[in-house]
């Protein structure tokens, strides 16, 4: 059995927004309402999840992805070309996993 990731797009439960998993096992949520850190229709606000759903962050200066200090932790106010950003990364992130062989 191979541990093959499916992508998948996914909309919030409870909030105004969307879960990406990508086929490395990484994930965004992007999320934009008066309850988070962003301008409805301006921007958006977005949380990194590792493989093992840990909570990553975007260091916006960098354009990298980094270990935050804290449980949980999300970048505001990020627009169209951040988000853009963001999928590019996170969509690319190396992981460890093995093709399925037909």
């Amino acid at each position: 059995m191979s541990n093959i990731v499916k992508t998948e797009i996914i909309p919030s439960e409870d909030w105004n927004g969307f879960n990406f998993t990508f086929s490395n096992g990484w994930g965004l949520s992007i999320q934009q309402s008066e309850h988070h850190y962003c301008k409805v229709g301006k921007t958006a606000e977005v949380a990194i999840f590792d493989p093992n759903g840990e909570w990553k962050g975007y260091d916006e200066k960098t354009n990298e992805i980094f270990e935050p200090k804290e449980d949980t932790h999300v970048n505001g106010w990020l627009d169209a070309d951040d988000i853009a950003k963001l999928f590019s990364i996170v969509s690319q992130k190396e992981v460890d996993i093995i093709a399925e062989v037909c």
